[in-house]
């Protein structure tokens, strides 16, 4: 996935989970908030990146979580951006 991808996917987990961590939001939930259809065609996601990088966690089922380090990521560039 490319950078702007990524970072529409750690808005929807942010306002999915309510920003919060450990939070578990099915990927169905994820594609439908950045805008993919069931019948999507494109690459299936894929939040590994993140998760190298301790953003996120995925879960069993294909849920994904916002680490605490993914929480504190987001806040601090949303500071930073004056968002």
């Amino acid at each position: 996935m490319s950078r702007r991808d990524l970072a529409h996917v750690r808005s929807a987990l942010w306002d999915l989970s309510r920003g919060q961590a450990d939070v578990v939001v099915a990927g169905a939930d994820i594609d439908e908030a950045i805008g993919r259809g069931r019948d999507d065609m494109r690459t299936p996601l894929n939040l590994q990146s993140l998760a190298d990088e301790g953003l996120v966690v995925a879960y069993a089922g294909g849920g994904w979580a916002l680490t605490p380090q993914g929480v504190a990521w987001i806040v601090q560039d949303r500071e930073l951006s004056d968002r």
